[in-house]
């Protein structure tokens, strides 16, 4: 039975499989999967078989055949990567050079015995040694690094430096691999620096993720500061909105009172109920941390001459955290009302908003008009304004917390209009019903 297994573990033991769960190493703790990935799950079986198929490797023998069919497959595995998780190219290649120096390390510390030619462990049990070392490398491997790695952070490195670190890490492991072998055997010295090598690359790779992780928080922090700036900013047009509309208020009740019967009555009363309706725009949708956005909002796109509608069922959303809800629709519809209101003709100012429950799903809609079309970058909306340091950071955020609660968000431009789509599941049922807000 013993042998069976280990006969087994013969064929699966190869590069292109250990290659593979070294990367999955680290994706799986960071990383969420691509729906639809089933077709993806099978291609990377089929290119696991082909490669770890021995009759290729007997037919071409070893030489310059190895470093070839390495690249080959470091870049296949790359590209799984990005057909089965949620990432991008560049992160695909990140973890990817990180699997693969692991892979390099785990290969290294396994063939201890080649190293050392009277070996004391022999037989079944060589082999049950160096599939308890494999384990061992990857679960320090895994607590002390790929672990630590914060879920849903890209490292904010450029496409050069990460396509360099993928090269560098390639010479390094394969110029290794052509030095470590003699006459079948395997040399100490060079085995130890390929070892120190391979934890060299692991040790930049992870610093370079922690230093780009501390430097986005401290973006994070400066935007929040200045959005903690714009927000006092829009209070205070809210403030001088309402203080309009009681002065106004002030004035035709004065002279409501001094005014006999007849049309200019009429017209007065009717303009009176008109400034009701809009303190009545705050119409309540079951969720009281929505309720406060879309007033704040709804007072700013009244001020800016902005037509708001929306249908909003906030019982879908019910299981959404406090700040959740505002970030993502106090994002999402600032966004809207600055690309609308740098529309000249205010007749052409308009947003809406829908929230609805479809299925087991919530789905969002704010849509809006803008001016010409619009570019996207990297997935986002290249910025338009002058200072470009914190573009794209309201969408990211509303990116990472659609992810963060399992739902899809697609951005669809046009000319002279903007579409923001989201899906999330309902975490909690509430029953409440949509209600209109013009």
């Amino acid at each position: 039975m013993l042998e069976s297994w280990l006969h087994l573990w013969s064929h699966i033991e190869c590069f292109s499989t250990i290659l593979f769960a070294c990367e999955i190493l680290f994706c799986m703790p960071t990383l969420g999967l691509r729906r639809g990935t089933g077709h993806a799950i099978s291609v990377s079986l089929a290119f696991l078989v082909a490669f770890n198929s021995r009759a290729i490797n007997n037919a071409f023998g070893m030489g310059w055949f190895i470093s070839a069919t390495t690249m080959v497959i470091f870049a296949a595995s790359v590209a799984t990567i990005h057909a089965i998780f949620s990432c991008s190219k560049r992160i695909a290649l990140f973890y990817g050079a990180a699997g693969y120096a692991t892979e390099n390390l785990i290969f290294y510390i396994r063939w201890i015995d080649s190293y050392f030619p009277s070996f004391p462990i022999q037989g079944p049990r060589l082999f049950l040694f160096k599939f308890a070392l494999s384990l061992i490398v990857a679960f320090l491997v895994y607590t002390y690094l790929a672990r630590r790695y914060p879920r849903g952070h890209e490292p904010n490195v450029s496409n050069v430096f990460m396509l360099s670190f993928a090269v560098l890490t390639l010479l390094v492991t394969n110029v290794l691999n052509t030095w470590v072998r003699m006459d079948g055997l395997f040399a100490p010295p060079v085995a130890i620096l390929a070892i120190l090598c391979n934890l060299m690359l692991l040790m930049i790779e992870f610093d370079v993720f922690k230093r780009s992780s501390m430097e986005q928080e401290r973006q994070i922090m400066e935007h929040l500061m200045v959005e903690r700036e714009r927000q006092q900013r829009l209070s205070q047009e809210n403030v001088d909105l309402i203080n309009i509309k009681c002065h106004d208020l002030k004035h035709q009740i004065a002279a409501l009172r001094d005014m006999p019967a007849g049309s200019e009555r009429d017209e007065t009363i009717g303009a009176l109920e008109q400034a009701v309706m809009f303190y009545d725009s705050a119409t309540h949708t079951g969720n009281t941390a929505l309720d406060t956005v879309l007033t704040e909002k709804s007072l700013l796109c009244e001020r800016r001459s902005i037509d708001f509608t929306c249908m909003v069922d906030g019982g879908c959303l019910a299981g959404i955290g406090t700040v959740d809800l505002y970030t993502l629709f106090g994002n999402a519809l600032d966004n809207a009302i600055e690309a609308t209101e740098r529309l000249s003709d205010p007749e052409e100012r308009m947003i809406s908003l829908h929230v609805v429950r479809q299925g087991s799903f919530a789905r969002i809609s704010v849509e809006n008009t803008c001016a010409g079309s619009v570019e996207l970058r990297d997935g986002f909306p290249a910025t338009s304004k002058d200072d470009g340091s914190y573009h794209g950071f309201g969408l990211k955020s509303i990116a990472m917390i659609v992810d963060r609660l399992g739902g899809n968000m697609v951005i669809t431009p046009g000319n002279g209009h903007f579409s923001l789509a989201i899906l999330i599941p309902c975490i909690a049922e509430a029953s409440s019903d949509p209600q209109a807000v013009n």
